[in-house]
């Protein structure tokens, strides 16, 4: 049986620029900014868990990216 430990889902924003009332256009940022906020550490004895857990937060939140990180082992 597979087990998926330290199991962590982050979302990631990116954020390159705003619009410039003034200006009247869209202005990048020299760096973009990232924002990064942890959504889910857990353990997972099931791999249906697991994609249940990243499909509802990618559901959730549909305009960033995210980022799953994990440990996986089989356990006899």
């Amino acid at each position: 049986m597979m087990q998926y430990d330290k199991v962590r889902i982050s979302s990631i924003n990116v954020d390159d620029g705003k619009y410039n009332e003034k200006k009247k256009k869209y202005v990048k940022y020299k760096k973009p900014k990232i924002t990064k906020k942890l959504l889910l550490e857990k353990d997972f004895y099931d791999l249906g868990e697991l994609y249940t857990a990243i499909k509802f937060h990618t559901d959730t939140e549909p305009y960033n990216k995210i980022e799953v990180s994990f440990t996986a082992y089989q356990e006899y």
